[in-house]
């Protein structure tokens, strides 16, 4: 569960911004809240919004970013640079110093087990400026390692796994990282964390179709993923989906799967076509069955099409996303989708976000942060004033992030869409375009 993220110098953010999950007291909506053994309250959803070029996306592309560095830092030879480095170029000073992200968050083992832990790192083209890990207990944090360039400091009584390997370090490789792949207990467990969540961009939402398709063909299989402890067999969430999809009204009343040959380029390599095609040069299509009917609209039969050729650009993409989804609340994960909305009708938008704020759906606390233009969100009677955020640019060109909540003479009785519209929230574009 993710509880804070910040980001200092990446892209359009230049001063550090911090983009929380934990819940303010005192607000509508407590029953959808994540609670934690130690009682803190966190938010399942957080939405995003801001004008163009704003640097909402750029808030979510910082966190993977960050879980793309911790989990393929590994893989880097000592004279590689961090193709991540991106700083701030519209200033002298930043432009020349360190990238910055931390991230806060719990980790949930089996038997309810809870591991709270801080991560940060800081990195300039060539190396690993600095990089820390704390543990919480209560109100306690300490300190696990910290580290100033290759200069690592260890504590050995509450993080034994890095003693004795501070020397083992290349300059622009994580210590997390190494303890992992050397089998360290906690630093395993945080890989395993970011390994978990999910950052999809508008780009990407098609790749995740085989996702969808893998978990029909689970079901027809009657294959159980996992057997981890206190979750529920992803089978019942596979039936969720699919009566998701049935609620939504798109006319679609089956989803089903067929393995299909397809005609591969010659010249791919044999491992290419393994990586593409497991089963050999076959693909998992899925299809949608609708209703036939007669002149009185009675149902005489059944319509078999391609979702890929004969659904709308909109049905496609809530079949794409619908496993994607469906196994981030099975497993209690987080997913951060930039541009959720688009093909969306906005009560679709609306029904996605209500699967993570009702318990009996999101009973493992999975999360949701997506970046969003559409204004029918902002909606009181569906998320909270602290689920949502906003991005816009300060004289300089930079990123400034800010909640809702900030705005402490909300009241409650007027249109918070119109006030935002209306540029009471500042996060809109400055068009200067006459009639």
């Amino acid at each position: 569960m993710l509880l804070n993220f910040a980001v200092t110098n990446y892209r359009s953010i230049k001063e550090r911004q911090v983009f929380s999950l934990m819940a303010v007291e005192g607000l509508p909506h407590e029953e959808s809240l994540i609670r934690s053994k130690d009682g803190i309250q966190i938010l399942p959803v957080a939405l995003l919004f801001g004008a163009n070029a704003s640097g909402k996306s750029n808030i979510l592309r910082a966190f993977g970013t960050m879980q793309r560095m911790v989990l393929n830092s590994v893989r880097l030879n000592p004279d590689d640079t961090l193709d991540e480095y991106e700083p701030f170029l519209l200033d002298e000073e930043s432009r020349n110093n360190s990238t910055e992200f931390e991230a806060e968050f719990i980790i949930k083992e089996e038997g309810g087990i809870e591991h709270h832990y801080r991560y940060g790192l800081a990195f300039s083209e060539t190396l690993i400026t600095e990089e820390w890990l704390y543990r919480y207990e209560g109100d306690n944090e300490t300190e696990l390692f910290s580290r100033d360039r290759d200069k690592v400091q260890v504590n050995e009584t509450e993080f034994p796994e890095g003693k004795g390997k501070e020397d083992t370090l290349n300059s622009n490789r994580l210590f997390l990282s190494l303890i992992a792949q050397l089998n360290g207990t906690q630093s395993k467990e945080i890989i395993s964390w970011f390994d978990g969540g999910k950052f999809v961009t508008a780009s990407q939402i098609e790749e995740y179709r085989i996702v969808t398709s893998s978990l029909l063909k689970y079901k027809k299989n009657l294959i159980v993923l996992d057997d981890t402890v206190g979750f529920d067999n992803i089978v019942d969430f596979i039936d969720m989906a699919l009566t998701f999809l049935s609620n939504i009204d798109i006319g679609i009343t089956e989803l089903s799967i067929k393995e299909e040959s397809v005609a591969l380029p010659k010249e791919l390599p044999e491992e290419i076509k393994k990586v593409l095609y497991q089963d050999g040069e076959t693909t998992l299509n899925i299809y949608s069955t609708h209703n036939r009917y007669n002149k009185e609209r009675e149902i005489i039969g059944k319509e078999v099409f391609s979702t890929e050729r004969h659904e709308s650009e909109g049905t496609q993409k809530i079949t794409e996303l619908l496993g994607l989804i469906f196994l981030i609340l099975w497993g209690g994960k987080l997913l951060v989708i930039d541009e959720l909305d688009a093909k969306l009708h906005p009560l679709l938008t609306r029904a996605i976000i209500q699967l993570f704020t009702n318990p009996k759906i999101n009973p493992h606390g999975a999360q949701l942060v997506f970046t969003t233009h559409d204004t029918n969100q902002l909606h009181l009677d569906y998320v909270r004033r602290d689920e949502i955020w906003f991005t816009e640019k300060n004289p300089v060109e930079a990123t400034e992030l800010y909640s809702h909540i900030e705005f402490k003479d909300f009241d409650p009785s007027m249109d918070i869409t119109e006030q935002y519209v209306n540029g009471r929230y500042g996060a809109i574009p400055r068009i200067k375009v006459e009639r």
